[in-house]
């Protein structure tokens, strides 16, 4: 294998000029069987800001200029805010424009013919990396610093920005910034420019002034007030809906426009149109795609079932939890005459009915991915396609990309045919229906299908066997979610295990991913794959060292197999420690993510991997359909107006997004999660409750509720004055009491209090693991408060009217009241869109 070092002196002598990792490959003489390894130095070399790299080509970079704070250019005012969609709506006008214009009139101004681009053209170009400097996702707090979460460029931890670099910024932008050294070792930041807005809505509290109008942000990180026109169908102290019109910057302020009122304060829907408004995600789609999808037909016509395998008599069914609405796969098992198995995939032919450039697809790559609230969903795609003639619901043909699959008696697979089809789901199944069958308790209703569902858990077995013996990493972690009324009131918080319907699918969904990855691979196609990198060697370190506290071994020098890693879950499985070291090793592991160079993904222990089974609801699945459509219809060959180049730098664009998105979407749901914990337990305040500890800091420990899996801070000032993190054993050690405390602790402690605004909650630990009474320090403080109420007592002091009597947002007191009467006399006139559990789940996962 070519050594770094051989590596640059190949680049180097370019002068300059961009290689691309075949270029590098050649000049290196870096065998065929090697090049994934080269790629891996390339990226080391990048990240250590030794190379540059520009899309998929590298170079030596310059020394760069000094920057200095003349050279920031954020965006500014209403121009600047606006550019980025403007221009993209001004592309999409001109695409439009050119394609209505007749073939004489385009050849009189001698212009090209359109090329119908298969990814979707206008795409904007992937932010390229500079040395000393990254792009990143801005987090403000309230107290009024911010940190930067890197997208690209060098690897590190988050770049912490001072006050003073936070003029003109919002929460959620995505940044560039010069990184220096700062304070106590941490990198800080340089703010150099504003690349994109992500917030284009937020809610606040309407108030009137004389003959104005103004809206208070219920985000605490905005302005205090707003300026908008008087709005005629709001009352004061109503909740609004703001689009904003233009941004903070040297010589504007935020402004914006009122779309609409969502209601009074005390609807819990607010603060979930609040989270998902701050990360970027809309409930409402606008009205040219709205008009777009109406257009799309409701059922298969005739003449798209041309050209496609007719499977309408194969029992294909789906599987799916009781109140999903949108089916975008479906299963079947055969045993083969000589043994062996046929395993057929059914995916949603999402590509057939949204087309590149259109409005449909525009607001997909924006959105990228649907978002599950408790109870709401914010759909990729409109209803219409979500739900309708996209979802393979039973009984109605419905247009499929099949993955079908032969595989040996061991369920290793022998042979793939990839195909167009057209369906009819034979069934609308359940995970615990399925999960019934497969522990021989079949349902009456489902009793003709038990002999192909037990052959398929047959299969899913093997799979799941052959997955275990090459490494692949199965945390298996139940998700705990909070269960809400009509009134969107958390009535309980459950625990959702997985159980074998839940396997039976995942290793389905594994095995066409990996086929259709494998599909590309083998003919040197570009696609988007999804990824997943070595471990960071730092965390992966600290990680060992903690189960070596712990009393578990891991030697981490020279690197981890995933199959070691696998070792080491079958030992800690049934541990006291299983759930937190579970936890602490996953966040150990790189994030999946999605790009066009194929690394690899180190979870599934798979060489090629991508997502090709959920294009309703991820738009890199969607990308994939396309390209294969392409490939089929020009046999592997570029589409037509592409170099190999272009392509990749669109695709390279596409999975950028997709992967901001995704992390944005999961740091939303978590938020929302969290949101509902704290306002279930908050009626809890003072109860007693057996606890377990699940993480220790250098402040305190965090421990999780048995009979509620809730987690809280018990604060190491309220046990003592004096207390050392003994990172040798893991524990946090009071010297003057004789008391420790490390992960797996079982104690007693109380609900001391509840911050809505900051999602936490506070305990005070009452015995310790010795069974031991403990006298704590704590003092008497404020209780935590929402955003909503924080932004109804600013409307106060503006001296505008307050909330009607009742609203949610007053005094913890009131708030508590308020809900108890919602919950006896109700309150939503219109119940939320179902969320479907499980989907996102099984995504995170791999």
């Amino acid at each position: 294998m070519a050594k770094k070092k051989r590596i640059i002196e190949v680049v180097s002598k370019a002068g300059g000029e961009l290689l691309s990792a075949a270029q590098i490959a050649e000049a290196a003489a870096v065998p065929p069987g090697e090049r994934k390894a080269l790629q891996q130095r390339l990226r080391e070399l990048t990240q250590e800001g030794i190379l540059e790299r520009e899309g998929r080509r590298y170079r030596v970079p310059e020394t760069p200029a000094p920057t200095t704070d003349s050279k920031r250019t954020p965006a500014r005012g209403k121009a600047a805010a606006a550019s980025p969609g403007r221009k993209e709506r001004t592309e999409r006008t001109d695409r439009k424009a050119a394609k209505q214009r007749s073939p004489r009139a385009r050849a009189e101004t001698n212009e090209a013919e359109p090329v119908r681009d298969p990814i979707g053209e206008g795409r904007p170009r992937a932010y390229g990396e500079r040395r000393g400097e990254i792009v990143g996702l801005l987090t403000l707090r309230p107290e009024g610093y911010g940190f930067v979460k890197r997208l690209e460029g060098p690897a590190g931890e988050d770049v912490f920005l001072p006050p003073h670099e936070l003029r003109d910024a919002m929460n959620g932008d995505k940044v560039r910034v010069r990184v220096v050294h700062g304070k106590f070792g941490r990198d800080a930041g340089v703010l150099l420019e504003i690349v994109a807005h992500r917030r284009q809505q937020f809610l606040g509290v309407y108030g009137r002034r004389g003959e104005g109008a103004f809206v208070v942000p219920v985000d605490p990180t905005l302005p205090r007030l707003v300026p908008v026109k008087p709005h005629k169908g709001a009352r004061g102290g109503q909740v609004v809906k703001v689009n904003i019109t233009e941004y903070p910057g040297p010589t504007s302020r935020l402004e914006g426009e009122i779309e609409r009122v969502v209601g009074e304060p005390d609807d819990p829907i607010i603060e979930v149109l609040e989270v998902a408004y701050a990360h970027g995600f809309a409930e409402e789609f606008p009205a040219q795609v709205r008009a777009e999808a109406a257009r799309v037909p409701d059922r298969v016509r005739a003449s798209e079932r041309q050209g496609r395998r007719d499977l309408t008599s194969l029992p294909l069914v789906t599987i799916d939890s009781e109140d999903a609405r949108d089916f975008d796969d479906a299963v079947c098992v055969e045993r083969l005459p000589r043994g062996g198995y046929r395993l057929v995939v059914a995916i949603a032919d999402v590509a057939h009915y949204v087309q590149p450039g259109s409005s449909l697809d525009d607001e997909a790559f924006a959105r990228a991915t649907s978002v599950y609230f408790p109870n709401h969903v914010l759909p990729m795609l409109p209803e219409k396609l979500s739900n309708g003639i996209c979802s393979l619901n039973p009984e109605v043909e419905r247009l499929c990309m099949v993955v079908d699959l032969a595989l040996d008696a061991a369920g290793k697979p022998v042979e793939v045919q990839l195909y167009e089809g057209v369906m009819n789901s034979h069934a609308r199944l359940t995970y615990n229906q399925v999960a019934k069958v497969l522990r021989g308790e079949t349902p009456e209703e489902i009793d003709h299908l038990e002999e192909d569902l037990l052959l398929a858990g047959e299969l899913a077995s093997k799979l799941r066997a052959q997955r275990k013996e090459r490494g692949a990493l199965d945390f298996d972690l139940p998700e705990a979610r909070a269960i809400l009324n009509d009134q969107m009131l958390p009535t309980s918080i459950e625990r959702r295990e997985r159980n074998d319907a839940h396997r039976l699918i995942e290793e389905f969904m594994l095995a066409a991913n990996e086929a259709v990855a494998r599909h590309f691979s083998d003919r040197d196609l570009p696609t988007i794959y999804r990824v997943h990198d070595q471990p960071d060697p730092e965390k992966l370190e600290r990680f060992a060292n903690l189960a070596q506290a712990l009393g578990f071994h891991l030697d981490v020098k020279g690197g981890v197999t995933p199959k070691r890693l696998r070792e080491l879950l079958n030992e800690i499985e049934g541990s006291p420690q299983q759930k937190a070291l579970n936890s602490l090793l996953l966040r150990s592991l790189m994030q999946a993510i999605y790009q066009v160079e194929n690394i690899g993904h180190y979870g599934l222990a798979s060489e090629h991997y991508l997502h090709f089974t959920s294009p309703i609801r991820r738009y890199p699945d969607l990308i994939v359909h396309r390209l294969l459509k392409e490939h089929w219809a020009r046999a592997g060959r570029i589409p037509r107006g592409s170099s190999r180049e272009a392509l990749e730098e669109r695709l390279e664009t596409i999975a950028a997004q997709a992967s901001e998105r995704e992390r944005a979407a999961t740091e939303a749901e978590r938020d929302i999660d969290q949101y509902f914990k704290c306002l279930f337990i908050e009626d809890r305040v003072g109860e007693t409750f057996a606890a377990t500890v699940i993480s220790i800091t250098d402040f305190g420990f965090f421990a999780e509720l048995d009979e509620v899996p809730v987690e809280g801070l018990v604060r190491a000032d309220e046990l003592g004055s004096h207390w050392d993190l003994d990172e040798a054993r893991y524990r946090l050690v009071f010297p003057g009491t004789g008391r420790s405390f490390g992960i797996g602790d079982h104690v007693q402690v109380s609900i001391a209090g509840v911050d809505l605004e900051k999602r936490q909650v506070s305990l005070q630990l009452l015995v310790d693991q010795q069974g031991e009474e403990v006298i704590s320090q704590r003092k008497a403080g404020k209780p935590g408060r929402s955003p909503l109420a924080s932004a109804v007592d600013k409307l106060r002091r503006a001296g505008a009217p307050a909330p009607r009597a009742g609203g949610k947002a007053r005094s913890a007191e009131a708030e508590r009241g308020a809900k108890g009467k919602q919950q006896k006399q109700g309150g939503r006139k219109k119940p939320p869109t179902k969320q479907r559990p499980g989907k996102r789940e099984r995504s995170q996962r791999r």
